[in-house]
């Protein structure tokens, strides 16, 4: 455990797993609030360190590191915050007033969660195929980077889902006066949205595959 990097990054988390557990206790302090956001935060950035990020030596490593940190907080951003959304859009529908434009300002606040994490994503997914696969080449020759395109298809179908939410189904719940339209369209968010979850619990099981796979640019000849 204190001997090598996979034994120290386990005693890390399991404090920041104690902590967390800690602050979801006395959830009614403020202080607690933010604690739990850095102890989660933590955790997820925290398994960088497991992967190949982790073994990329020198300033390439430091990089690889980074990006890897940013890419596994902003997955657990979207995919976390879909699952407090759904929950919310289900406890809304069970509201008989007053629910539409709540739910509406809900849906727009993760929007703006959901942009960044996008933008985040693609940024330093660009970082870390560079590093790992190395070439166009290798996303067609090797295993791991037909996987990777899986990948990112399934990522481009989840993006296509979020973008159906962002401009067609949110707009109407802020209809005027248009109960029905709001109720089948806040029904219809929350089905998305579990798509969504259920793609992008798809993609970090593909993403653990990734992990123990070589990765191409090692396996592309030059």
């Amino acid at each position: 455990m204190n001997e090598t990097q996979f034994g120290r990054l386990m005693e890390v988390r399991a404090g920041l797993a104690v902590a967390l557990a800690a602050c979801l206790a006395f959830d009614r302090a403020a202080l607690a609030e933010w604690l739990a956001l850095a102890a989660g935060l933590g955790l997820a950035a925290s398994l960088a360190w497991t992967g190949h990020a982790g073994s990329t030596l020198g300033a390439i490593g430091d990089v690889h590191l980074a990006a890897d940190a940013l890419h596994l907080i902003a997955a657990a951003a979207w995919i976390g915050g879909l699952v407090s959304l759904v929950l919310f859009f289900a406890a809304a529908r069970n509201q008989t007033t007053a629910w539409a434009p709540v739910a509406g300002d809900a849906a727009e606040r993760f929007s703006i969660l959901g942009m960044v994490s996008v933008a985040t994503l693609f940024v330093t997914g660009i970082v870390n195929a560079w590093i790992l696969v190395g070439s166009f080449r290798g996303l067609f020759t090797t295993e791991y980077g037909r996987v990777l395109m899986l990948t990112l298809g399934i990522f481009a179908a989840m993006l296509a889902v979020a973008a159906i939410n962002r401009f067609y189904l949110m707009p109407r719940l802020a209809l005027p006066s248009a109960t029905r339209v709001q109720s089948d369209s806040l029904r219809q968010l929350t089905r998305n949205s579990v798509i969504e979850i259920a793609l992008g619990l798809t993609i970090l099981a593909i993403v653990g595959m990734l992990g123990m796979m070589h990765p191409a640019v090692h396996l592309v000849s030059t």
